[in-house]
């Protein structure tokens, strides 16, 4: 089977459950959001270890739930990542082995990475009434994806400048520009076809440039910290794409960016 056989098909299986519990929201959204942030804080775990570092997986992923929630339980679950954050330095004060401070930093590092970033997804799919947060999370995952699509092909079919040659060989400006104007149409479409879309065209268009910007600034954050590792892929979790890092990397920037513009918006009385 060929690599992009691979991709069609685990895209197939994967996508339309992803985007079933989107529309679910409540406890099925806020489960399929940890299981990611989860595995994919395994992933850099595993990274830093090919590089030779150590980290304390287990307190990283304890210190990542109460970050990931901290946007719907404020209190509570600074408190618990006070608790974890206690247990984590006396379990590092206490342990044998060096080096002490780089491992403390490094499980550090993963508890926040992807729980920090992803938690930016309850903030959209929280944002107005359960209609307009689905119809907005669905929209940043359809947007990510076309540009994800388009640029790939776009890039194989007309690449030739390097965009970012020492931290991404393969990724091209036309395959950028593809991704990026497949985001505008994107938004157009589900503008145009959703009904009740909660975004005026002008806004729409922003959200579409937004996502068409920082999807690939995530894609070439996470090529840079793999190319330090010197390796391919996070994990090999989903046949023709890698790991979950490998297929998020764009969606944990993006959503952010989005959650930001959105929020922006709503404080100014724009939307």
């Amino acid at each position: 089977m060929s690599e992009i056989t691979k991709r069609i098909v685990t895209a197939l299986i994967t996508a339309p459950v992803f985007l079933y519990l989107i529309w679910l929201g409540g406890v099925f959204f806020s489960g399929i959001i940890l299981v990611l942030s989860v595995v994919i804080q395994l992933e850099i775990a595993g990274m830093i270890s090919k590089r030779g570092g150590s980290v304390n997986r287990m307190m990283a992923v304890l210190l990542g739930v109460p970050v990931l929630f901290l946007v719907i339980w404020p209190t509570r679950m600074w408190l618990l990542f006070l608790f974890f954050f206690i247990m984590t330095l006396l379990a590092e004060t206490f342990r044998r082995q060096e080096p002490v401070w780089e491992r403390l930093m490094a499980t550090l590092m993963v508890a926040m990475f992807s729980p920090a970033l992803l938690s930016s997804l309850f903030l959209i799919r929280r944002f107005g009434d359960e209609y307009t947060g689905f119809v907005l999370t669905l929209t940043l995952f359809l947007l990510i994806w076309a540009n994800d699509v388009f640029a790939y092909f776009g890039g194989k079919t007309l690449g030739r400048n390097p965009l970012a040659p020492v931290i991404s060989p393969s990724k091209t400006v036309e395959g950028f520009i593809s991704g990026f104007l497949a985001s505008i149409v994107f938004v157009l479409i589900c503008h145009a076809f959703i009904p009740d879309f909660p975004l005026s065209l002008s806004v729409s268009v922003g959200f579409a440039v937004v996502c068409g910007l920082f999807g690939p600034i995530g894609d070439l954050t996470e090529s840079r910290l793999k190319r330090s590792c010197n390796i391919k892929d996070s994990s090999d979790l989903m046949p023709g794409h890698g790991g979950m890092f490998d297929r998020f990397d764009a969606v944990m920037m993006a959503a952010p960016a989005i959650a930001l513009y959105l929020h922006a918006l709503d404080f100014f009385n724009l939307i």
